[in-house]
């Protein structure tokens, strides 16, 4: 079963700014680039099956049924939650931030 994935307001707004952060703040086009296609090849996995990850990491969002995909070679992680048949992409952060204070709620 495909589910739906929609990506917030906010989540948008947190890509943009890291991979605008790698693209001018460290002058790392290749970085930036990389950050974009594993964020796309992890899409594509949770439109598969969102359940193959796990519950967040943070206990304040567990509880409230987010879960967490981990970037391959890469030090971050999308947050998101599902409800029924939908990915609900609640932010994208680096894997040193106290994201689970970020989160909208």
């Amino acid at each position: 079963m495909a589910y739906n994935l929609i990506v917030t307001e906010r989540a948008d707004e947190l890509i943009e700014n890291l991979a605008g952060y790698l693209m001018e703040k460290l002058r790392n086009p290749d970085a930036a680039l990389h950050f974009l296609d594993e964020l796309d090849s992890l899409y594509d996995r949770l439109e598969m099956n969102p359940f193959q990850y796990s519950e967040s990491r943070d206990p304040y969002l567990a509880r409230r049924g987010y879960r967490e995909a981990v970037f391959q070679g890469m030090s971050y992680r999308v947050v998101f939650r599902v409800e029924e048949h939908t990915v609900y992409i609640a932010g994208v952060y680096h894997n040193l931030e106290n994201y689970g204070k970020k989160v909208e709620k």
